[in-house]
């Protein structure tokens, strides 16, 4: 149960730090803090949901387009998320295109990090606690 919590959690910080990366990096792209957290979790699910779809239909139909079936996942969930979340608005082809890059590139990237750093943590925190007799 407690793996289960921290891969949503690794998922759910993953999600927000790509959504944050793109605020930052992609001129039409912006993100309020108000309603933020509603549109990280929308995003989430909605891209956990789609992504295992997309893979599906692309490896059964196109094997070649398996390794787009990510980024069109990022493009489905940041429709959705902008139209139901109210924290983010994405205007123009320029920031659709980019801003879905960098939130699937971040994202992406964090989510292979984060559970080797929480790792990391609980191994050095494991160390440093003392040893009970």
């Amino acid at each position: 149960m407690a793996r289960l919590l921290v891969m949503i959690g690794v998922f759910l910080g993953s999600a927000a730090l790509g959504l944050l990366a793109a605020a930052g990096f992609v001129d039409g792209f912006r993100v309020r803090l108000f309603g933020f957290v509603t549109t990280v979790v929308i995003y989430a699910i909605v891209q956990s949901v789609v992504t295992a779809w997309l893979g599906r239909v692309a490896e059964a139909r196109a094997r070649a387009l398996v390794g787009l079936s990510g980024i069109g996942a990022t493009v489905i969930a940041l429709v959705i998320a902008s139209w139901f979340g109210g924290a983010i608005w994405i205007s123009g082809l320029s920031a659709w295109f980019w801003g879905a890059l960098v939130v699937w590139a971040v994202s992406s990237v964090a989510a292979l990090a984060l559970p080797r750093l929480l790792a990391a943590l609980g191994v050095d925190a494991a160390r440093e606690k003392p040893a009970e007799a």
